[in-house]
């Protein structure tokens, strides 16, 4: 989709794990969400003996939430189309899913006074934001903000409801993870219909 600066460990990885795979639209057009800090500059790593390796300068400090379009399975359309902007404000866990007959549901969570260093940022979790865009990446309703978290793939029902699991725990994003998570014996299910 784009050049991004990356850390080992921090954005390694298949796409698929990366940005929760492709979704489809019903005039067979693709798109993919992501977590972006895009790229003021790309060159070509001459010390990659690979030939891959690209050395990135990103545009900004904190990740914004970017869509990209692709006319097909393989032929991107246009540049990514950015939904959020705001400095200081780091975005991350994004999630996209076909939402009715011609829109899609992006949601991410939001952390405020985000400080980030080689790839790890913290800061203040401020919610999980869900918004419906057109499939231009055009707004189709402001944000609504839950305490509610989308942290796995979001599954689309026959009738077009969406389902996804979830442990309800909220999220500290104040330090680097150590290995200690929160624990939980809840498991919930959430479905949003259309």
């Amino acid at each position: 989709m784009q050049r991004e600066q990356c850390w080992a460990g921090y954005c390694g990885g298949t796409f698929a794990g990366r940005t929760g795979d492709l979704v489809k639209s019903s005039t067979g057009r693709y798109a993919t969400a992501f977590a972006s800090r895009g790229a003021a500059s790309a060159a070509k790593n001459t010390d990659d003996a690979s030939g891959r390796g690209w050395t990135v300068k990103p545009k900004t400090s904190t990740h914004q939430v970017a869509v990209a379009f692709l006319k097909n399975r393989n032929t991107p359309a246009g540049k990514p189309v950015y939904l959020t902007s705001a400095a200081g404000t780091e975005n991350v866990d994004v999630h996209r899913a076909p939402y009715g007959k011609d829109r899609l549901l992006v949601s991410w969570e939001s952390l405020k006074n985000a400080t980030c260093s080689s790839g790890t940022c913290t800061g203040t979790f401020t919610g999980t934001h869900l918004r419906l865009i057109d499939w231009n990446g055009a707004l189709k309703t402001p944000d609504k903000v839950v305490q509610a978290r989308i942290t796995g793939e979001v599954a689309t029902l026959k009738d077009g409801s969406l389902t996804w699991a979830y442990a309800p725990v909220t999220p500290s994003y104040a330090s680097a993870l150590t290995g200690a998570s929160p624990t939980t014996t809840t498991l919930k299910v959430a479905r949003l219909k259309p």
